[in-house]
């Protein structure tokens, strides 16, 4: 205890003189010293928490969670094909293959459980954060150390990332366990730590390539550690080749195979092309991932994309000649339009280091405050940013030693601006600055204990640099209602796939609603997709007044179209608006002459008008037992039978109908009528006892129609 006194004493005397001495003592992890030990419990420890509490709350409360969209989608269908035993390779990869591969054993491991993927991603997150302890306790003390794995800990979009499958966490720790292992080879000059780091970041090359921006730095980062004698000089030169040489053992592979499969050299992935041009058109606004002219869904962006580069081309492109289309469109926009171009590259780097976290998968905030977090009270890039900045600051005295992290930082964030920019591509860089930030925190505690001039000084610095990284919030918060719309539409249509319609019509309305009232560009992205959805379900409910605003916005000649189309003229047949659905049905046929809902549409419509006999024989046509069957052609040719006094031809119409599945309840009403029609009790009742089957228990709409049936004629 005395020794402890005294070592407590020593540092504040330092401390008076200058806050960093014993924030800058550094060396390697101790697994021998049980104060260290505990600290990385601890920081493991929080991190796991943490993780697990959002875990089940993710699980509870999100129903995207099972259901993937987007680039995580992509990521489960890959990896479900390997599985399958399919291999996509009859091109080179697009993206780079070790995040599907891995999931792809996760899955195999799991029985292809999407939330053991999450828990095993969530336990990575726990381990990255021990990385960030250790490499912290590289360069600086164990008080720093530990506030930089708390910080890892906490970081709050560390966690949210964790729980979709999505390549940033496996990028993320691969990266930082391979710092730490380069770490080591500087501290200690030896080459098998070089050749470790080399390895694992190869392996982060071939799950996201970016991170081979830093290649170049390498040198520069073992020269400026090195003396200028000659012995030295060949030991960073020998130190650069191992690493190079082993850095290029994953990807050797890679490489080979896209060479094989496609005759083209793809190192990795061949999506650069198309990032590049998405973040350097006339049309970007520096974030949103969509190729101008192109679907919203990601399958039909990818393939959109390749049409529109194989049409101006003018023949069939392999996916490197699609990257290299993209790649010199997004450099004509700099050469036809510069000021335009750079603009927009300041704009990136604006938003690159603003606060807010940018989606392009799902809207972050909302997922997070839906999977019940919105109160806990985490840091985030709001803070961790400025004080990073300010740690990057005060350790430039060091910067020599620490030159790989800041050349990291330069060169990764360069490289995101270049194309655009998002929360998850910005992701990476946050170990390296949770890392300064907990160094400027340890100093800004230090400075006040000791009174230092140096306190006021770097909070004057901290308060500049946190009202320009967080400026922005003033204009984000104008974005989060059209991006609570999107996150509707994609709650919508994840309740679809559950088959709960009822909830996803509520998410539905609820985007429309957002829209009405906040109207943006962007929400053009999927409006189309909520008219339709909302409308397809308003009509199933029979709400037609409200369907038909809806479906008459949805437009286009695809099979969306048509099928609102369809309904469309449903709805103005039920409110007996004939020259509307007469009219409707006539646009199906044109965008579709084949499709036999435009002649059965067109029936209805000329019975409704009373041209019973004309509607019979166009339904005559479409009628054909030696063909497939559509049953609502089978169902407005029993009404037409019925309203022409055929009964006897309309009941054995219904009765095969009820045969039909998905129609069982309209045909067994409609033929319990036929059969009060002619005043058949029996067939009445032995009719509604068999649709019993077809209605909810305690439903009373079948008593009523019981009721009314048994009366008499």
């Amino acid at each position: 205890m005395p020794r402890q006194k005294q070592r407590k004493k020593t540092e504040r005397v330092h401390s008076a003189v200058d806050p960093r001495v014993g924030l800058d003592e550094s060396r390697s992890f101790r697994w021998r010293d049980r104060r260290e030990l505990a600290q990385l419990g601890i920081v493991l420890a929080v991190a796991f928490g943490l993780r697990m509490v959002f875990f089940f709350l993710n699980q509870k409360n999100n129903p995207v969670f099972l259901h993937p969209i987007l680039d995580g989608l992509y990521h489960h269908e890959w990896a479900q094909d390997i599985l399958a035993g399919g291999a996509r390779g009859d091109d080179v990869f697009f993206r780079g293959p070790l995040y599907p591969y891995l999931l792809a054993a996760l899955y195999k491991l799991g029985g292809s459980s999407i939330a053991f993927a999450v828990f095993v991603q969530h336990a990575m997150g726990t381990a990255t954060t021990g990385l960030v302890y250790l490499l912290t306790r590289e360069y600086f003390s164990p008080r720093v150390a530990l506030w930089a794995g708390i910080g890892a800990a906490l970081y709050w979009p560390f966690v949210y990332f964790e729980g979709d499958l999505l390549i940033v966490t496996t990028f993320i720790f691969l990266n930082t366990m391979g710092f730490l292992f380069f770490a080591k080879g500087l501290r200690t000059d030896n080459k098998r730590w070089l050749a470790a780091a080399g390895l694992v970041l190869g392996l982060s090359a071939i799950a996201r390539p970016s991170i081979l921006i830093l290649l170049p730095a390498v040198p520069l980062v073992l020269f400026l550690r090195s003396s200028r004698t000659p012995r030295d000089t060949r030991a960073w030169v020998w130190g650069t080749l191992v690493f190079a040489a082993t850095m290029a053992v994953p990807i050797a592979p890679v490489m080979i195979r896209n060479y094989m499969v496609a005759h083209a050299i793809v190192p990795v992935g061949a999506s650069g092309g198309v990032n590049f041009y998405i973040g350097n058109n006339p049309a970007s606004d520096g974030s949103t991932a969509i190729v101008p002219g192109t679907r919203a869904d990601w399958w039909g962006g990818y393939e959109d994309a390749i049409a529109i580069a194989e049409r101006d081309r003018g023949r069939k492109l392999g996916l490197a000649e699609v990257s290299d289309y993209y790649f010199e469109r997004g450099f004509e926009f700099f050469t036809a339009r510069p000021s335009e171009a750079w603009r927009l590259v300041f704009k990136k780097l604006r938003m690159y280091w603003a606060g807010p976290e940018r989606a392009n998968n799902k809207f972050i905030y909302f997922f997070w405050n839906l999977a019940g977090m919105k109160y806990v009270p985490l840091p985030g890039f709001w803070l961790v940013a400025p004080l990073g900045l300010l740690g990057m600051a005060l350790a430039w005295p060091r910067r020599r030693e620490l030159s790989l992290f800041y050349l990291f930082v330069l060169l990764y964030s360069l490289g995101v601006v270049a194309f655009f920019v998002n929360a998850r591509f910005r992701l990476p860089i946050m170990p390296v600055m949770i890392m300064f930030a907990a160094y400027a925190a340890a100093y800004v505690a230090a400075a006040y204990r000791a009174r230092s001039f140096g306190l006021v000084r770097s909070l004057v610095f901290l308060a500049v640099v946190a009202g320009i990284v967080n400026s922005d919030y003033l204009w984000f918060r104008q974005i989060r209602e059209y991006s609570n719309a999107f996150s509707h539409n994609t709650l919508g249509n994840t309740y679809l796939k559950m088959g709960r319609k009822d909830t996803a019509l509520g998410h539905f309305q609820r985007a429309d609603e957002i829209n009405a009232r906040f109207p943006t560009p962007a929400y053009e992205l999927i409006a189309r997709d909520v008219n339709y959805n909302l409308g397809e379900l308003l009509w199933e409910q029979g709400r037609c007044s409200r369907a038909i605003d809806v479906l008459a916005k949805v437009g286009g000649s695809d099979i969306k179209a048509v099928d609102a189309l369809d309904h469309l003229g449903d709805c103005y047949l039920k409110r007996g608006e004939l020259d509307k659905a007469a009219g409707a049905y006539g646009r199906l046929a044109q965008i579709d002459r084949h499709d036999i809902r435009g002649v059965v549409g067109m029936a209805r419509c000329h019975a409704a008008a009373g041209d019973l006999a004309e509607a019979e024989r166009m339904l005559a046509q479409v009628v054909d037992p030696n063909q497939a069957v559509y049953p609502p052609a089978y169902l407005a040719l029993a009404a037409v039978q019925r309203a022409m006094g055929r009964l006897d031809d309309a009941i054995e119409s219904y009765t095969d109908i009820a045969r039909f599945g998905g129609y069982e309840r309209e045909a067994l009403i409609a033929l319990a009528e036929c059969y009060h029609e002619k005043g058949d009790t029996d067939g009445v009742l032995r009719t509604l006892e068999q649709a019993r089957l077809y209605f909810p228990p305690g439903d009373s709409r079948l008593n009523d129609l019981r009721q009314r049936l048994r009366a008499p004629r």
